[in-house]
């Protein structure tokens, strides 16, 4: 997939933040099955390896795919796929006090 927006918000004493403004964003992310990790290519670098994931599900006319992984410092995360079927793509990577959306495309 190939990013052009990003937006975050925090988790603050138990409340979630309003999402940010949208930032133009170009990173690649990929999925690499056979090696069990996620990776998006910014700087720097982010691998999350894939501990396991849920069955895919087709919600609203898109593919949703969700991955329980670890980040590269230990700390654990929920990594979602959404894919429409105009081949639009979000990357949600979700911590308990962070949460970032990636969209763009499949390329």
């Amino acid at each position: 997939m190939k990013t052009q927006y990003v937006k975050y918000r925090q988790n603050k004493g138990g409340y979630w933040t309003e999402w940010s403004e949208l930032k133009k964003t170009s990173v690649t992310v990929t999925i690499n099955a056979n090696e069990q990790r996620i990776i998006v290519h910014s700087s720097p670098q982010e691998i999350y390896k894939i501990l396991d994931f849920k069955p895919t599900q087709y919600i609203d006319d898109s593919l949703v795919q969700d991955y329980y992984c670890v980040d590269s410092s230990g700390k654990k995360c929920i990594v979602t796929l959404v894919i429409s079927k105009s081949e639009s793509a979000i990357i949600n990577l979700k911590y308990n006090n962070w949460e970032y959306i990636y969209s763009g495309y499949l390329l």
